[in-house]
């Protein structure tokens, strides 16, 4: 009998694992994967804080069919599963699947990787939103909202926040005032590992560009103004913005509500051993934003795949044990504000802004897109 490995997740963890695992393991073995997600496109989300231009990046470019990029394998090693993960039995080796049409499928498992992901917690669509069509509902009414506004207030300073205001300003200048709420004094404080230069530098850029500061503040209360569709945000230091389009960019959702309790630590992670096997299960592993092992950025993604492929193919093939995975100790960020101004670091490392500008800024590797969904190359390779 085959072996079926159930991958819940067409994200940037799961679609290129689901493509590992056919291109090197199923050939060693009887081995089917089912790729299980509510999209039949791969968001290319990387891009997203310039795709929220009207114009800048044409649809095709972010959203990218995931059926094709399959059909270079056999058809009774693959099957793509539309559909969302809705409960799990672990005991009995079952994921139940709530499926396009409403019913649902429970799927048996020789092996389960939960690689899910997370959304923004606002519910704006810089990350899927389930179906491909509400996400592209969602986003084309933000593209309209932005050429619309006069006025945008951002309120989260992090790398998504300090971006997308980046990117606004640098395409629009004075005539759509953007403003960037800030719990700290600079942009990134709350990212762990940030150098004080790189602060600086993204501080400095951003007011290069014309965007407005509320620095150390937070949002407390945001209203229906009732004046022209506009909306009222009231902050923590007392003031009030009236503005025309209110981004709320900060803090993140993880997408494990069907995951049982008892498989999540106290901060809603998946709970996982060193290997990426998830803790008091014998055969359930995790990936991604999921996960407990390491922080939640994409540029750690790419490890985490190559080596829970390799424990996957040693588990189904008897070649051998899962071995720890060793997360990095390295903060690496590339920051991007426009086409022009550009800084990132790679642990202790500032790097020099025309090499980020010209490595991501140009395109924010929107070229490299359909190479990656078709399992050609992992992301670092674009890189």
């Amino acid at each position: 009998m085959p072996k079926t490995i159930v991958i819940l997740g067409a994200g940037w963890a799961g679609l290129p694992l689901a493509h590992k695992l056919l291109k090197y393991t199923a050939s060693k073995t009887g081995l089917k994967v089912v790729l299980v997600t509510p999209n039949t496109h791969f968001f290319w989300n990387v891009a997203a804080t310039r795709g929220i231009i009207p114009g800048a990046i044409p649809d095709e470019q972010l959203f990218l069919p995931i059926k094709e990029a399959f059909e270079q394998y056999p058809s009774d090693k693959f099957e793509l599963l539309l559909g969302s993960a809705e409960g799990m039995t672990p005991q009995d080796s079952t994921v139940a699947i709530r499926k396009e049409d409403g019913t649902v499928k429970h799927l048996q498992y020789d092996q389960l990787v939960i690689a899910t992901g997370s959304r923004v917690t606002s519910g704006l669509p810089l990350k899927p939103l389930g179906a491909h069509a509400s996400t592209l509902s969602a986003w084309h009414d933000l593209q309209q909202r932005i050429q619309a506004s006069k006025s945008i207030v951002i309120a989260g300073a992090g790398a998504t926040g300090v971006e997308v205001a980046g990117e606004l300003a640098a395409k629009y200048g004075s005539s759509k005032q953007i403003t960037l709420v800030m719990s700290e004094s600079q942009p990134l404080s709350n990212q762990g590992g940030t150098l004080a230069s790189v602060r600086r530098v993204i501080d400095a850029d951003l007011q290069k560009l014309g965007v407005h500061f509320a620095r150390e503040a937070r949002v407390t209360d945001v209203t229906d103004s009732g004046s022209h569709g506009q909306t009222m945000v009231r902050l923590s230091n007392g003031a009030e913005l009236t503005t025309d389009c209110y981004l709320p960019l900060h803090g993140i959702k993880l997408n494990t509500s069907f995951v049982p309790d008892d498989l999540l630590d106290a901060m809603g992670n998946v709970s996982q051993e060193p290997t990426m096997k998830v803790k008091g299960t014998k055969n359930i592993w995790a990936i991604g934003d999921v996960g407990s092992l390491e922080t939640k950025q994409l540029t750690v993604t790419d490890a985490q795949i190559i080596h829970l492929a390799s424990n996957l193919d040693a588990v189904l093939t008897g070649s051998g044990s899962p071995t720890p995975y060793k997360p990095t100790d390295k903060t690496m960020l590339f920051v991007s504000l426009g086409t022009k101004f550009a800084t990132g670091q790679i642990g202790s490392w500032k790097l020099f802004g025309f090499m980020v500008s010209w490595v991501k800024g140009r395109k924010l590797f929107v070229d490299t897109a359909e190479g990656y969904v078709g399992g050609k190359h992992l992301r670092h390779a674009a890189m």
